[in-house]
């Protein structure tokens, strides 16, 4: 997780409690272990392996968001549209990730969430700069039940590509010239868990030149 000191630490366990039961009976195909492997390895570049959080370069969203001193008051409203967004992210990750079986699936899944929460963390402490209070996740969240990794996979797409269109919604809309850095390093860590799950689906991982998250 971020070690932003604004960022959410029980958020993990919140989250984890929200998503408990909601999916259920998912049973992942492991005669498709050597795609998963190979698809791993091959859409990003070792996307799956990168370092805490969303990485340790000067694109890490922890770094842009340290960055900034002050948002714009009229930016809020976007942010917590995001933070929920990452909530539900988080929920549908931790409900999901222990239904994999192929181990490959499971390390990418748990990287995934860990950086879903960092993201989270990064999302409130832009709120908190701007002078209000972000959000709690929901008690609960409606995730549907999935019982084949093919349907947990689609899960996950469509949550992803809903954060997707949500930040490139944002990042224009935004007013805050130095939230846009933050939203953008998000928004590329949320386009690899697209690339790997598309793979994972048999779908190309990169069906167009631009993400758009239409999708």
């Amino acid at each position: 997780m971020s070690s932003d000191p604004e960022s959410e630490p029980s958020c993990r366990g919140q989250s984890q409690a929200a998503a408990r039961g909601r999916v259920s009976g998912a049973q992942p195909d492991p005669s498709r272990r050597k795609l998963m492997r190979s698809a791993a390895g091959a859409v990003a570049g070792g996307a799956i392996l990168l370092a805490g959080c969303g990485g340790s370069s000067s694109s890490s969203p922890q770094i842009h968001v340290k960055a900034v001193l002050g948002v714009p008051p009229g930016d809020v409203p976007l942010l917590t549209r995001l933070l929920d967004l990452e909530h539900l992210a988080i929920a549908a990750y931790t409900a999901g990730t222990p239904l994999f079986e192929s181990y490959w699936e499971q390390k990418a899944a748990e990287q995934f969430l860990d950086q879903e929460l960092a993201h989270s963390g990064e999302i409130a402490g832009l709120i908190r700069k701007g002078g209000a209070k972000p959000g709690r996740p929901k008690e609960s969240y409606d995730l549907g039940h999935p019982r084949t990794r093919g349907e947990l996979l689609t899960l996950l797409h469509r949550i992803e590509r809903e954060q997707i269109a949500a930040y490139l919604y944002a990042i224009p809309r935004v007013s805050g010239n130095a939230v846009r850095p933050a939203l953008g390093a998000i928004l590329g860590n949320e386009a690899q868990h697209m690339a790997i799950i598309r793979a994972y689906q048999r779908q190309s991982p990169a069906p167009a030149a631009f993400v758009t998250g239409r999708e």
